[in-house]
């Protein structure tokens, strides 16, 4: 009889160390901020996980209109509908997407549409919507709170101080500051190259 070693795959390890960045309490926080954006009491997904929840693409696209409400209130930016057709769903969630790379959120932070679909990486599809989170609130802190931390404010850079005078030249380029050794070079300072140096 011969027994197979009891090995994952490099995916599935993978996929499991991107999973445990997030809690079920950062998960759960998550959960919270989308309803509360909604303005909505969760009852009947209450049972659903967050995945599920977000599968077919009606909440994500909820979420865009209500966020995109704060800035044009009269305005209702994606269509969506309740559907069972993968191609519906997976449509909505691509919307939802698109939404949110134009709203700010960086390439680097947005999920595929098979990400979530086919659930093939859960972690980055919270991470985008963290990172919605702190965009939604950077635009209106007094209507969208943040999860985790808020974005940091760029800062200018300080003047840069004036050169001192000696090392000011009428052609900007000076010998002092440019590494310039008075006319030493390799023959002057005996160095050859193969041979050792005499250095008494």
């Amino acid at each position: 009889m011969i027994v197979k070693p009891e090995v994952t795959s490099l995916d599935e390890d993978l996929r499991q160390l991107r999973n445990s960045k997030f809690s079920f309490e950062s998960i759960d926080e998550i959960r919270k901020w989308i309803f509360g954006v909604l303005q909505e009491e969760e009852t009947s997904t209450a049972m659903l996980t967050l995945l599920e929840l977000l599968k077919d693409g009606t909440v994500l696209c909820r979420l865009a209109n209500a966020i995109y409400k704060a800035d044009e209130p009269s305005a209702t930016l994606i269509t969506w509908k309740e559907s069972k057709m993968p191609f519906v769903q997976m449509e909505q969630i691509s919307q939802f997407l698109q939404f949110a790379g134009e709203y700010g959120v960086p390439e680097d932070e947005l999920f595929q549409t098979v990400d979530l679909f086919e659930e093939k990486d859960s972690a980055i599809v919270y991470q985008t919507l963290k990172s919605l989170s702190r965009y939604a609130n950077k635009k209106h802190p007094s209507t969208f709170p943040v999860i985790g931390p808020q974005l940091a404010t760029k800062r200018p850079r300080p003047p840069l101080k004036q050169k001192p005078k000696h090392l000011q030249e009428k052609y900007g380029w000076s010998t002092q500051e440019y590494g310039y050794m008075k006319g030493a070079s390799q023959a002057t300072e005996g160095v050859v190259f193969g041979q050792r140096r005499d250095v008494t």
